[in-house]
């Protein structure tokens, strides 16, 4: 924790950018919150140290003497590198400050988002509703299957081709597996984890049964072979209920934030066009264990 990363001392200045007009403490909190240290007269309060422990080392034990002394040590630094920066007259470099104001931005930005997350109670209910809705979209089956996933449908074509020929799916797994945009051995995926079009497409498909036709989706065309059928059981209630708590929070927070957008005025400099989103990874992205050949 001693160690202060490279980017803490934009961390350490982002109140000195946000404070109130005129307002150059180094630490820009009520004057009147209990003092947990004193540095060179600036007053850390109890407040920030707790929000230290909260943010930056939740697993911290601040009922031990060493662990507390430790923290309060960053702190100090924290003080000293802003009062440094104050007398170098550091922010008056525009792409040091700037770079401070996107840490401001940043840490303002999530703890918003939080708290719009929790704004929105969530009953055993709800919770309850969402985990019975999850487990019907898992199904009742996980699959083993070997896959490779093609950039174009022209070589995916030859390598069903193959199959259909007669050649063993090892051998054109083996032919084609340097070449493909992905090819894996994957083991109890559930359908969920999968694009829509390969999990139907497995759900048709008897244990060895292969692709007779590239399957299609947003990140390509998938030639596999179904390796085996295993029984899926789910997980229980009281073990993902936390889990699903925290789904649905961020589905309440992405819900705030489309809103927010949606009433939002957004302009740009003239003759400049609006950024175009490109396309993002939905969540169900093929599984990719990060190795090309299995």
């Amino acid at each position: 924790m001693r160690r202060l990363a490279p980017s803490v001392l934009c961390l350490v200045l982002a109140a000195c950018s946000g404070g109130a007009p005129g307002d150059s403490r180094p630490i820009q909190l009520p004057a009147n919150l209990p003092a947990a240290e004193t540095v060179n007269g600036t007053v850390v309060p109890q407040e920030l140290v707790d929000a230290f422990v909260r943010v930056k080392a939740p697993k911290a034990d601040m009922s031990n003497t060493a662990q507390r002394a430790e923290v309060l040590r960053v702190l100090s630094d924290y003080v000293l590198l802003a009062e440094q920066a104050q007398r170098d007259k550091m922010l008056d470099d525009p792409k040091f400050a700037a770079d401070v104001e996107v840490a401001r931005l940043s840490a303002l930005a999530n703890g918003t988002m939080i708290r719009l997350q929790q704004q929105t109670p969530i009953s055993d209910e709800a919770l309850k509703a969402e985990y019975e809705a999850k487990i019907a979209q898992l199904g009742k089956s996980e699959y083993d299957f070997g896959s490779l996933r093609f950039g174009n449908e022209e070589d995916a074509l030859k390598a069903v081709g193959e199959l259909v020929a007669g050649k063993p799916f090892a051998e054109v797994y083996e032919e084609w597996k340097g070449k493909v945009a992905q090819a894996n051995a994957f083991s109890h995926i559930s359908p969920d984890k999968l694009p829509e079009s390969v999990a139907q497409a497995l759900a048709q498909m008897k244990v060895g049964d292969f692709t007779r036709v590239p399957i299609k989706s947003q990140f390509g065309w998938h030639v596999f072979q179904l390796g085996a059928i295993n029984p899926f059981t789910p997980p229980a209630f009281d073990k993902v209920k936390e889990d699903i708590r925290h789904s649905l929070e961020r589905k309440i927070g992405e819900e705030r934030l489309a809103k927010l957008k949606q009433q939002a005025k957004i302009e740009y400099p003239a003759g400049s066009a609006p950024p175009s989103a490109g396309p993002t990874t939905p969540a169900s992205a093929p599984p990719d264990t990060g190795k090309k050949g299995g």
